[in-house]
């Protein structure tokens, strides 16, 4: 069951989770968490929320940003002095703000 959870259920809410899961409200949080409670229950296993799925895969995709100086977003990945924690972004709209690079750079400073 696990291996059809992973490959059916999880494949389908976490493809492009980091594109979309910013600028969804919470009433569509508490619905698709309520699809993982279910599926956990069925199971029998405690299954990760999709805030921590989102936080896994913006944290790998930050970093492979970060990293890589020919990405064109590259440079919104600033460091700031002290080098632990990136600058975070000017945000003038609210579609920007809850974009994937905004929400990137957050969870990148908090895991430095």
């Amino acid at each position: 069951m696990l291996n059809f959870y992973r490959a059916v259920i999880e494949s389908v809410l976490v493809f492009s989770i980091t594109v979309w899961f910013g600028s969804i409200t919470q009433k569509e949080t508490l619905r698709l968490n309520r699809v993982v409670k279910t599926a956990s229950r069925i199971i029998g296993r405690d299954l990760p929320s999709l805030e921590i799925l989102c936080q896994h895969r913006l944290l790998g995709r930050a970093t492979l940003i970060s990293q890589d100086s020919s990405h064109p977003a590259h440079d919104l990945f600033e460091p700031l002095p002290s080098s632990r924690r990136f600058r975070s972004i000017k945000t003038r709209t609210n579609r920007f703000s809850t974009s994937v690079f905004p929400l990137a750079v957050q969870v990148l400073s908090k895991q430095k």
